[in-house]
């Protein structure tokens, strides 16, 4: 394959063949992407795509930024990861190529299945299933049903699994498709593992490593080694055990993979334990420690940096639209003129009695398509404010509380007095964190819900359940301040929304009622059914408002938020988030106020009649 395509780039540059010296370097990426060199792939991978005639070759332009987000994906650059291959999937989008939107959708969703973001990666699993029945190719659907059954393990669906697992096996045997064969027995280790069937655990990892052994995929070994290392614990055959997992983690390192590094260790550390090798154990925990709050910290970044990928992708796609439509309008136009000048030259006489009638109806285009022009630029401007207001919130609100905790650690660990230091602020600290969590779930949630094709999933729920867990979360914060909870709420009372989009927000109108109610106030909630609506009511004894502020709530132009009794912070954020999202699942919400008396928040939502 390298001499081949070394030859082929030789002779295209020699014979002005921009095709095939394109398709020759995608070749020669492809080749180092899969012989190891990760980093040689992305070089060549990038001078590809710099060429301005790349555009010309549909083909071969999806094909190399495909190469170039696998080697990003290789290097755990899933931001760039994204942003390359949604560039191919609008390609393939553009050219209707039904092999490529089945593949970008499968790799995207394998994407968000790698990042926990298990909504984003059902989405895009849903679209590849549409385009790969279209193939006609039972390989295809067996390599989707094997990310499923990845996924829905992770989920816990798992008989839906084992379904998916035993048909896909029996069809790479079939075809001797060695490396899904090898990835589906390393699936049926991990869905072993969630049974605590060890022994068939460890058989399919074995099985899964012996395939895999001529392959060039760190990462995947290192995968399949820690399963073997679990299956071991799980056989409690400690030795094996404790040998295998050190092997993982070197791998692990190899390929710079933290989140494994993380899982890895924290297995070591249970080895360590149970063989009393307490500084072992000791060192294992500190260093799974270190690597959870990395990680989480590198998690977060990467949510921010995919919400950001995705609104410069769509900023980006909208300025082309517009672009085109102009060119379009201009074609259109120098058509038009023309015509109207080959008129006049055949018969002059009715183009003069007509003018009148040709003006009006040109003005009318005209104004047609400043119309237009102008929905695009409040899309844009749209996009613009929605950026803006996230790095505004980032920089401002979340800045804050790692600034003081950078500090303060600092102080521990230079200042003599700092131990007094920290354990004084200590406590302060962790509210202000806590909040920084809160803050960047509504951040994570607001920003999914300006994407345009961010769905829901719609089910009953019981009110009266998911509010007592949400209370329980705050029960500190309600001890803390003395406050009384009067919760009139049925067992009986269900209504149809989604889930996630529910607790979210009740969390953010409990938050606010506990930060505005005083110490010994009164947060009431109760329901009553109202046509076809379940009617929830949120009341607390706290400061109130006035009706400007009020009428501030939910608006997209100003930014609204005030301290709770005890000092509390906000960004203004939730309210909104709560808005769009009752919206969304076909709910309404209100507002009565006064201040010095107290808020009561109205929600209506569909009901679910038992």
């Amino acid at each position: 394959m390298l001499t081949h395509s070394k030859r082929a780039l030789e002779l295209s540059k020699k014979n002005n063949y921009k095709q095939g010296e394109l398709e020759a370097l995608a070749n020669l990426a492809t080749l180092y992407l899969y012989t190891g060199q990760t980093d040689k792939s992305i070089d060549f991978s990038l001078e590809t795509v710099k060429d301005p005639e790349l555009s010309k070759f549909p083909k071969t332009e999806m094909k190399i930024y495909n190469v170039l987000g696998q080697g990003y994906y290789f290097k755990n650059d899933y931001p760039s990861t994204y942003t390359h291959f949604l560039h191919t999937l609008a390609v393939a989008e553009k050219n209707s190529d039904q092999f490529h939107l089945f593949r970008m959708n499968m790799n995207l969703g394998t994407i968000f299945s790698r990042l926990e973001d298990n909504d984003e990666a059902l989405k895009y699993y849903a679209a590849a299933f549409k385009h790969v029945k279209k193939l006609n190719d039972p390989s295809k659907e067996a390599i989707m049903l094997s990310n499923m059954a990845y996924l829905n393990i992770k989920l816990g669906n798992l008989e839906q699994a084992k379904i998916e697992l035993d048909e896909t096996l029996a069809l790479f045997e079939k075809n001797n498709l060695t490396t899904w064969l090898a990835w589906t027995h390393s699936t049926f280790g991990l869905y072993y593992l969630a049974l605590n069937d060890f022994e068939n655990a460890l058989i399919n990892y074995q099985k899964a490593l012996d395939i895999h052994e001529g392959f060039n995929d760190v990462k995947a070994k290192a995968d399949i080694k820690y399963g073997l290392a679990k299956s071991y614990l799980g056989l409690n055959n400690l030795v094996k055990a404790e040998e295998i997992i050190n092997k993982s983690i070197n791998l692990y390192a190899s390929s710079d993979y933290d989140k494994g590094l993380e899982k890895a260790y924290r297995t070591l550390y249970e080895i360590s334990k149970i063989n009393g090798n307490v500084a072992q154990s000791l060192k294992s925990l500190e260093l799974t420690e270190k690597l959870s709050n990395d990680n989480f910290k590198i998690k977060n970044r990467q949510s921010l940096m995919m919400l950001n990928a995705k609104l410069k992708f769509d900023k980006e796609a909208e300025n082309i639209i517009s672009k085109n439509e102009l060119a379009l309008n201009e074609q259109r136009k120098y058509v038009k003129w023309a015509l109207a000048g080959l008129f006049v030259l055949i018969i002059i006489v009715f183009i003069i009695l007509n003018a009148n009638k040709r003006e009006k109806v040109l003005n009318k285009k005209l104004a047609n398509q400043a119309e237009i022009l102008n929905e695009n630029q409040n899309k844009l401007s749209q996009i613009n404010e929605n950026q803006d207001r996230l790095f505004s919130i980032v920089g401002h609100d979340l800045r804050g509380p790692v600034i003081s905790l950078n500090e303060i650690l600092t102080l521990y660990l230079e200042d003599k007095e700092g131990k007094e230091y920290f354990e004084k602020f200590a406590p302060q600290l962790k509210e202000d964190l806590d909040q920084v969590q809160f803050t960047m779930d509504n951040l994570l949630h607001w920003g999914k819900t300006q994407m345009q094709g961010n769905t829901i999933n719609i089910k009953s729920i019981s009110v009266k359940y998911e509010l007592e867990t949400i209370l329980q979360l705050y029960r500190n914060e309600i001890n803390k301040k003395s406050i009384v909870i009067n919760n009139q709420v049925s067992t009986n009372d269900k209504v149809f929304a989604d889930l996630q989009q529910f607790n979210i927000i009740f969390r953010n109108l409990i938050n606010n009622a506990i930060k505005f109610t005083p110490n010994n106030g009164m947060i009431s909630i109760s329901t009553e059914i109202k046509n076809k609506n379940l009617v929830i009511k949120i009341s607390d004894t706290g400061v109130g408002m006035t009706e400007a502020d009020v009428s501030k709530l939910f608006s997209n132009t100003e930014n609204f938020s005030n301290y709770g009794t005890n000092s509390e912070k906000g960004t203004g954020l939730g309210l909104r988030l709560v808005r769009a999202m009752v919206i969304k699942n076909n709910g309404d919400i209100m507002v009565k106020s006064q201040p010095n008396k107290g808020s009561q928040f109205i929600i209506e939502l569909p009901v679910d009649i038992v």
